[in-house]
């Protein structure tokens, strides 16, 4: 059953972003560290949950396209991060699905972008996977090695969040601030 949620909470994340995922992931690799979760099972279904989300989230831009989200713009997320995230897929390519899981607060725009960008299902699955090993064994084997000091590494993860949402908000102001001034001028 704390497999079920794991997984149905990682999940949930993708869809709704604010929900706290990765705080009930740590809960789970503490009480694998006590030897009441294995490890194998919480990152495999974390990762199954998760991986499940962004593919939902994926399918969902590719089967609605551009139009669809221009009709809603400023609704569920801003056609600027889209046409940001867009630039990234142009300059980066599949780096920026691996380290998507590693961007709190623009994790499922990426999916959607994807999606929408008509990058292929079989790449977006392989380098999201990949993502999503990464980050939650980051998470899970971060938690492996501060048994002890459990509660230390939450208020960590809390602050790498934190501190990543600020950034990405004072890049994204920034960004918009150029392609505005850039726009202004060219009238």
């Amino acid at each position: 059953m704390v497999y079920a949620i794991i997984a149905i909470s990682a999940f949930i994340e993708n869809i709704f972003p604010p929900y706290p995922s990765d705080t009930i992931i740590l809960a789970g690799a503490f009480l694998a560290g006590t030897g009441d979760l294995n490890y194998v099972m919480l990152f495999t279904f974390a990762t199954i949950g998760g991986l499940a989300g962004a593919m939902v989230l994926y399918f969902f831009g590719y089967s609605k396209g551009r139009s669809f989200f221009e009709r809603y713009d400023k609704s569920y997320f801003k056609l600027d991060n889209m046409e940001m995230i867009e630039n990234w897929f142009v300059k980066w390519g599949s780096p920026v699905l691996i380290f998507s899981r590693f961007a709190a607060g623009v994790r499922s725009v990426i999916a959607i972008a994807a999606g929408i960008g008509k990058v292929p299902a079989g790449r977006m699955t392989f380098f999201s996977l990949i993502s999503f090993c990464l980050w939650y064994g980051v998470l899970i084997g971060a938690m492996y090695m501060v048994k002890s000091n459990w509660q230390k590494l939450v208020e960590i993860i809390k602050s790498y969040n934190i501190i990543l949402v600020v950034i990405s908000a004072v890049v994204l102001t920034v960004w918009l601030m150029i392609v505005y001034s850039r726009n202004r001028t060219k009238k």
